[in-house]
């Protein structure tokens, strides 16, 4: 799967790129919401990993602008342990598809994302991006 992640922590984003890569996905990987849009004018991506620890106003219509777009894959919040239930809901109710606490092991937190990238979603926008 192609994968962007939105990760202002470069150790975290370092870490994330990592394990991800390892688990054979084509990671990109960027700093803030306005990279994250000029990533999407030239990747097709398959799944959205986006900081969700403490979120502001820009996180929420990056959230927001996501989940309007046509033909992006699942959207997933990536939390920590100390992300408020309230904040993940909100999320949620804002478009995300799930939520992983960080940091990614290579183990477990990798099972919601992989599932995502074999279910519906995944199968839809590639047969759709194969017709066109």
């Amino acid at each position: 799967m192609k994968i962007a992640i939105l990760e202002p922590d470069v150790g975290e984003l370092d870490r994330t790129l990592q394990i991800l890569s390892s688990a054979g996905h084509l990671c990109f990987g960027t700093r803030s919401d306005e990279g994250l849009r000029r990533l999407l004018e030239d990747v097709s991506i398959d799944l959205f990993l986006l900081d969700w620890s403490e979120p502001d106003r820009g996180r929420y219509e990056t959230l927001r602008y996501l989940a309007r777009r046509e033909f992006v894959g699942p959207i997933v919040l990536f939390t920590s342990p100390q992300t408020a239930c309230g904040v993940i809901n909100s999320g949620l109710e804002c478009g995300a598809d799930v939520h992983v606490t960080k940091p990614l092991s290579e183990g477990e937190s990798l099972a919601p994302l992989h599932a995502l990238g074999n279910g519906p979603y995944y199968a839809a926008r590639t047969a759709i991006s194969q017709m066109m």
